[in-house]
């Protein structure tokens, strides 16, 4: 594999993982706006403690579902960065060897 095919497919993922980190942040935005009352869960919902353990349930989730979209953004940061860095250093490489392997003839 060439170094610019390396490059390609380094930003390509980058995107790859901006992208799934943007679903998760909307995931996250959605479970912590499904909010149940006692009444929409069940009468007994307040009593047995569901209700209680519905809300903890639901800002676990949102929490997770919003770490892991930061997790995912800076992979894709990473990535991105990683892309830049190896063309910037192929062309510095390419610039310092420059007719160093030009036939002579």
């Amino acid at each position: 594999m060439t170094v610019k095919a390396a490059i390609e497919a380094m930003r390509h993922d980058s995107q790859v993982w901006d992208q799934v980190s943007s679903v998760a942040r909307r995931a996250a935005e959605e479970a912590d706006a499904l909010t149940l009352g006692g009444s929409r869960l069940s009468w007994a919902s307040v009593p047995t403690g569901l209700l209680h353990s519905y809300a903890e349930i639901q800002q676990k989730v949102a929490a997770l579902l919003t770490e892991g979209a930061a997790v995912l953004g800076e992979l894709s940061i990473t990535l991105d960065e990683v892309a830049t860095a190896y063309e910037l250093s192929d062309e510095r490489a390419a610039a310092r060897f420059k007719g160093v392997w030009d036939v002579r003839g």
